[in-house]
């Protein structure tokens, strides 16, 4: 039995490396970047953002958006009442995304509503 008093518990004796083993961000592919995207999300999120497709979408001047495909209308609105958390969470991964747009292809068409970092929603 452990003895929750004692802070100098043998059996927890664990070096750095052995848990904390993580690549920095430079050192990521675009996919790890994007798992660790989605980690930072509670379980019912990431169920959500489990059936969305993802691309980021780079322009000349070295900016970029993340577009997150929704599988329906439904999945994007309940991702776009999580925008702030999007967005803190593509700054954590991401340091030249500038935007995210949620889409929902409806009649062979992308109908995508873009939003800046800061959560507000763009409008053309």
């Amino acid at each position: 039995m452990i003895d929750p008093y004692d802070f100098e518990d043998d059996d927890f004796d664990f070096e750095d490396e052995d848990f904390l083993n993580i690549k920095p961000i430079s050192q990521m592919t675009e996919g790890e970047k994007l798992q660790r995207f989605k980690r930072f999300f509670d379980s019912s999120s990431r169920a959500m953002l489990q059936d969305c497709l993802f691309r980021i979408v780079n322009y000349e001047d070295g900016t970029g958006t993340l577009e997150i495909l929704c599988p329906n209308e439904v999945v994007r609105q309940r991702l776009s009442k999580k925008k702030r958390k999007i967005t803190n969470n593509i700054n954590t991964c991401w340091s030249h995304i500038r935007w995210f747009s949620l889409c929902v292809q409806q009649d062979s068409e992308l109908d995508c509503q873009k939003f800046t970092r800061n959560g507000d929603l763009l409008t053309y």
